[in-house]
């Protein structure tokens, strides 16, 4: 599979326990830091991880320039119908 110029190599959120998992922790639609992230989900590497649930369609993004970075997941009803999409017979991440 080519990629395009500029583009990361991102996971596939239905063969991705890593994205499931952060999805589910953020599907409550907080405001969270990356601390809260690694020790919530167990996801290191937070900014690729959010950057790769983007890449797959969802709409989670970094809400702060500030330190900490503060992440959110901006439409959680959504994030849900789109994640039982992708995960199609596999069921829902719950959340």
């Amino acid at each position: 599979m080519e990629r395009e110029n500029g583009s990361i190599h991102y996971a596939r959120y239905a063969k991705s326990e890593r994205l499931q998992r952060l999805l589910a922790y953020l599907l409550d639609g907080q405001v969270r830091t990356t601390l809260d992230i690694i020790r919530g989900a167990g996801v290191c590497a937070v900014n690729s991880a959010v950057c790769e649930l983007r890449r797959n369609g969802f709409s989670c993004y970094c809400v702060s320039r500030s330190k900490p970075a503060l992440y959110q997941l901006t439409d959680p009803d959504a994030a849900r119908v789109h994640s039982a999409r992708l995960l199609g017979s596999k069921g829902v991440v719950n959340g």
